[in-house]
């Protein structure tokens, strides 16, 4: 069967699509969830952060596992899975089995994400690739959008159905990408049997993630990465009380709010990012999406009014919209083929650790200031862009001292 390589890029989309708007599935249903289990609040919270928790510890064991055995068993298996498991939510008894579905979920989710870009980049050219991957980026913010109403929704004929049904698309979009993605990695792992294998291969994947840490290219990526990944989840975590509190306004407004963010953020990447990315190159694509950043959390911080404060949202949502593709698009470009899947995984990893810490640094900061916790977001976000320029200089530097490869000296 001959698979064209849109189709396969559709299944890869429709895979992270669905692995989102089963994140946001659960979000309108705790009430019902805690009623059904006897939970306090802390316990349904407990529901949601676990699920970072787990990709945090197994981003970086499934990206080296594709890099082993391919990406495409490891992303089939992480949908699948990811599907059953979802699908038993609501009949869990208690609420540490619910706590330990959602790790489990969790776990097969950070399946699904480095080994879909870890494909797209080996399927894609240089110049493509950013378009591609600024399209799954928007399909990933289209599912974070869609996850809470489709739950509300479909719960009004019981809890069970929208974990059911999530589940069974799951389960058939791993059928469909069982089908429909091509077995391209089983014949170039044969290929090079009997290559020699580098040192970096040898290692374990924890070695692997600390060299990607120590790579002068690969570091600052992943600073960009936890630092983007530490500011939205803690606007997260406090939009609705800055809502509630300072602005003085309703929850409903406040998930407009979380609305606004997602569907700028998606439209960004889905139209401008990859224009913007290849008239200016990665570094300034990101130091341009977090500039947006600096403003927009400043802005958001000083609101008194909810027409300022949606601006400010619009502002804010062009940095990940921008800035985090194109980390993304950048290490894919400076990361070997054999290591897509450890690096990308050692990406999730970072971005798990910036969505875990975000919210404690903002509760504590917003429990002194109500406005702390977005100006201190501002701050560490220009203090980031200070970081690119320094390290961008250094770059060139190098460039005009050493011979670099092509990919390099665009980036600088």
């Amino acid at each position: 069967m001959v698979v064209t390589l849109s189709v396969a890029i559709w299944v890869l989309m429709s895979t992270m699509f669905l692995t989102n708007i089963g994140f946001g599935v659960i979000l309108p249903t705790l009430p019902i969830l805690s009623r059904q289990l006897g939970a306090s609040a802390f316990e349904m919270g407990l529901a949601i952060s676990v699920f970072s928790v787990a990709s945090l510890f197994a981003s970086s064991i499934w990206g080296a596992v594709s890099d082993r055995i391919g990406r495409r068993p490891v992303l089939i298996f992480g949908v699948v899975g990811y599907g059953l498991v979802s699908a038993l939510f609501p009949w869990a008894p208690s609420v540490p089995v619910l706590l330990m579905l959602r790790f489990l979920a969790g776990m097969m989710a950070a399946a699904v994400f480095p080994s879909s870009l870890a494909l797209v980049t080996e399927w894609t050219s240089s110049e493509d690739r950013p378009k591609i991957l600024g399209y799954m980026g928007s399909v990933n913010g289209i599912g974070f959008i869609c996850g809470p109403p489709v739950g509300a929704l479909l719960s009004v004929y019981g809890v069970a159905v929208p974990f059911v049904c999530v589940g069974l698309l799951s389960v058939i979009n791993g059928l469909l990408a069982l089908r429909l993605l091509p077995r391209v990695e089983k014949r170039k792992e044969e290929e090079e049997q009997e290559a020699d294998v580098s040192p970096i291969e040898r290692t374990s994947w924890l070695n692997r993630m600390t060299q990607s840490l120590l790579n002068r290219m690969i570091a600052p990526l992943l600073i960009g990465t936890f630092v983007i990944s530490l500011v939205d989840s803690s606007i997260s975590a406090t939009l609705s009380y800055f809502f509630i509190g300072p602005l003085q306004s309703t929850q409903t407004m406040a998930g407009w709010g979380f609305m606004v963010n997602a569907a700028v953020s998606s439209l960004a990447q889905g139209t401008v990012f990859s224009r913007v990315f290849t008239r200016f190159g990665d570094v300034w694509t990101i130091i341009i999406g977090l500039s947006f950043g600096v403003a927009g959390y400043l802005f958001f911080g000083l609101s008194s009014t909810l027409l300022w404060a949606f601006g400010a949202i619009g502002l804010l949502a062009l940095c990940g919209g921008l800035a985090y593709p194109a980390i993304t698009t950048s290490i894919s470009i400076h990361t070997p083929r054999e290591l897509q899947g450890s690096i990308f995984g050692t990406h999730s990893t970072i971005g798990s650790l910036g969505r875990t810490l975000g919210p404690l640094i903002a509760g504590w900061l917003f429990s002194f200031q109500e406005r702390i916790p977005f100006l201190f977001s501002s701050g560490l976000l220009f203090a980031t862009i200070g970081f690119y320029v320094v390290w961008m200089h250094r770059m060139r530097n190098h460039a005009q001292n050493i011979p670099q490869t092509d990919s390099v000296q665009k980036s600088c």
